[in-house]
């Protein structure tokens, strides 16, 4: 299918913002002009309607459905905006050539900063490629039916046919009837949810969106013609009835492009969240990868067992490889898990520390003050152990003047503590190990981690899940 290179356009020096005020200020010149020359412009203003909002969501990559319903609700709020907006700022500049340009002006740059951030809504990292092509005749057919729909629609209502109150009458006869108002709601609601989501082929999509709302308008149309539900015998006569359908289908159609606009931002969050949670996770396993691997941990590892083995003491150099074995594999089988119970991650943590007291001797304790109850609560993989590890990498060990690390449960935390012994030769810090368990724990159940640090003592609180 033929499609459009916009590469171009994202690459272009002109930013949205300043297409958006570019737009305002061609609706406002189009506006002065159709007056002085005593010319209709609804025309000309709708097609720059619809440009801008065509622009902006293929600038960022807006599904070809969406940007059909962004651009009927924006001609649609445009005609509401002129009709009655136009009033307001009337009585306040008082000029017939200024006024109209001053309020699609607003408009136009209330529209386009509307879009603008819808079409963010799924985040900048969501956006594709360069290379995204949409299809030209879907986008054509698009703004052209749009555009008739808003042309057909100004005919009909400035016929002879319609007058302004009629076309309020017919409004309020549909407001005032609570089932027919309550069906809308509740049908559109329904079919956004549904969306003919059996049927693959878009173009069948669109034509059985379109069969469903006419015959679905045509039932609202009938309760509120016969004033259901206490309604009264009444002849059916054809032109009353179809200038009721004309604004009842109307006011449908906008329900329906409501709904599935908020049906759309819903979802984007919802999409956004789990591409963030995908993206925040596969970090922090190749953090875990990288920790596997560790040159210095795996160094120290081996120069202890050297000593060990050097020292003949067999036995000690033995659990020593079975522990250390041990870690590797506690690692490697929670690499794709999100979550461990605390039972399993102190497991790990005890062996792990027994690792570094063979590296510290006398000079490094760890104190776990844990109650039973607490063990089957769940924590985010090897967080414990990076802890852990922070506490020797920031802080002197040594015989003299041993560094302790004190595990408890405090409420639903699990709190970890050391005491502050800076070392001669500071390490430094890049903050990614608390700064990834932070984002964990932030995706999987949106709690924040305790970080505390007083002139002695540098605590981590942990949630436990």
């Amino acid at each position: 299918m033929v499609g459009i290179d916009f590469s171009p356009m994202r690459q272009s020096s002109l930013s949205t913002p300043c297409i958006i005020h570019l737009f305002a200020l061609a609706h406002a010149a189009i506006a002065i002009m159709s007056r002085m020359v005593n010319y209709v412009d609804d025309v000309p203003l709708t097609i720059l309607t619809l440009a801008l909002v065509v622009i902006i969501a293929l600038r960022h990559h807006v599904q070809a459905e969406m940007i059909a319903i962004l651009a009927l609700v924006g001609t649609f709020a445009g005609y509401l905006f002129g009709s009655f907006g136009a009033e307001l700022i009337a009585h306040i500049v008082r000029n017939d050539i200024f006024a109209p340009a001053l309020t699609t002006a607003i408009f136009t740059e209330l529209l386009g900063w509307g879009v603008y951030a819808f079409a963010r809504l799924r985040g900048e990292q969501q956006e594709r490629s360069f290379t995204w092509s949409p299809p030209l005749p879907q986008i054509v057919i698009i703004v052209l039916s749009i555009l008739l729909f808003r042309i057909s629609y100004t005919l009909i209502f400035n016929s002879s046919y319609f007058t302004q109150t009629s076309i309020t009458a017919e409004l309020n006869r549909l407001l005032e009837n609570t089932v027919a108002i309550l069906l809308m709601l509740c049908g559109n609601m329904l079919f956004v949810s549904l969306r003919l989501q059996r049927i693959t082929r878009p173009e069948w999509r669109t034509i059985g969106t379109v069969v469903m709302t006419l015959l679905f308008t045509t039932v609202i149309t009938l309760l509120v013609y016969y004033e259901f539900p206490h309604g009264h015998e009444k002849l059916f006569a054809m032109l009353p009835f179809l200038r009721l359908y004309a604004v009842v289908l109307l006011c449908d159609i906008v329900v329906y492009a409501l709904f599935k606009l908020a049906a759309y931002a819903l979802i984007s969050k919802a999409e956004l969240h789990a591409e963030r949670g995908k993206k925040h996770q596969a970090q922090f396993q190749y953090n875990k990868l990288k920790l596997q691997i560790n040159p210095h941990f795996l160094f120290n590892s081996l120069n202890i067992l050297d000593f060990l083995v050097q020292e003949q003491q067999t036995e000690r150099a033995s659990a020593f490889i079975h522990k250390l074995a041990d870690c590797y594999r506690y690692m490697l089988k929670n690499e794709d898990e999100q979550l461990v119970t605390l039972q399993e991650e102190l497991i790990f943590a005890r062996k792990y520390s027994e690792l570094l007291q063979e590296r510290f001797a006398e000079g490094f304790h760890v104190r776990y003050k844990i109650p039973d109850e607490v063990l089957m609560r769940h924590i985010v993989p090897c967080a414990l152990q990076l802890l852990i590890e922070n506490a020797t990498k920031h802080n002197a060990v040594s015989i003299d003047s041993p560094l302790e690390v004190v595990i408890t449960v405090e409420e639903d935390r699990l709190r970890v503590s050391n005491r502050l012994q800076p070392r001669l030769s500071k390490q430094p810090s890049t903050g990614k190990g608390l700064k990834n368990i932070r984002q964990q724990y932030l995706d999987l159940a949106n709690q924040p981690i305790h970080v505390e640090q007083t002139d002695t003592e540098f605590i981590v609180e942990l949630p436990l899940l």
